[in-house]
């Protein structure tokens, strides 16, 4: 069936009438070891708590998903180069939140030449387990100031990728670009290595002036444990007229348990627990747009 209208202001028009698409959320298996870079300098106090208290949406979706993942945390001092904060963390840790908190809060008493790369690549060198040979890394950087390591980036990176031989991901909260930022309890500079390092990855980033950070970790904790929020469309729609299910269920559109349209991606973006479950169905039904 077929509805055209000829639409004076656009250069669109409707198409095809109730066209839908179907997904599988992928089941995923594989291991993955993930390391938090955490900046322990002076100013550092509020964003490790922020860390601390959001952690929870990041421990919820590993858990959920029955993921074999290890997290441990290191810092960003050059005097404390390969030493981790606190023990190697896994899906059998009692007390996961507690035992995360404990470690993270790495104090304020760190070097001001923060030096995040090397702190990563010396803290997955130096520990034997940390990284298993057919897992994903992920390395999560957090700091208020820019990495001061001296190699370039693109090294770092190369560095790094070797470790990760299923595959690798950078991720920060760090300082925006250009000049970084300021809020009620945070000031970062531009956290510009981090950033280029993360676009090299494809992982994910948001600023450290925030004051949730639930929103960046549950985007990690998905890539790390293999989940797709994102849905790309074959064809661009006429957003009013989305529908979404999953296995059957209508989901609401809305930012918190809900889905909404990412024009910029043509994709279903789907929030907290709405994110659909290995082996689940998603069906997007919508009235498309076609070029005139």
């Amino acid at each position: 069936m077929f509805l055209l209208l000829s639409l004076a202001c656009t250069d669109y028009e409707y198409a095809e009438l109730g066209f839908s698409e179907w997904f599988t959320q992928p089941e995923v298996s594989d291991h993955a070891d993930v390391l938090f870079v955490v900046d322990d300098s002076a100013s550092m106090a509020e964003e490790q708590g922020r860390l601390t208290s959001n952690f929870d949406v990041f421990a919820t979706a590993l858990a959920d998903s029955y993921a074999d993942f290890q997290i441990a945390v290191t810092t960003t001092d050059p005097d404390r180069l390969g030493q981790l904060s606190g023990p190697i963390l896994d899906s059998d840790t009692s007390g996961l939140e507690d035992a995360f908190s404990q470690a993270v809060t790495v104090g304020t008493d760190g070097s001001r030449d923060e030096r995040g790369f090397r702190a990563a690549l010396a803290a997955l060198e130096d520990n034997p387990g940390l990284v298993r040979s057919d897992s994903r890394v992920h390395v999560i950087f957090l700091s208020d100031e820019d990495d001061h390591s001296p190699e370039p980036v693109a090294d770092f990176v190369d560095d790094l990728t070797w470790f990760g031989e299923a595959d690798f991901r950078a991720h920060g909260i760090v300082g925006d670009l250009p000049y970084g930022c300021a809020s009620g309890q945070s000031a970062a500079s531009a956290g510009t290595r981090y950033v280029e390092a993360i676009e090299l990855t494809e992982g994910f980033r948001d600023s450290i002036c925030v004051d949730d950070y639930s929103e960046i970790l549950q985007r990690i904790a998905l890539q790390v444990i293999g989940w797709n929020d994102t849905f790309v469309l074959a064809r661009l729609p006429d957003p009013a007229t989305l529908k979404v299910w999953v296995d059957s269920v209508v989901i609401p559109e809305r930012a918190v348990d809900g889905w909404t349209y990412a024009p910029g991606d043509n994709a279903i973006l789907f929030h907290g627990r709405s994110v659909p479950r290995p082996g689940m169905e998603v069906v997007v039904e919508y009235l498309p747009l076609m070029g005139s």
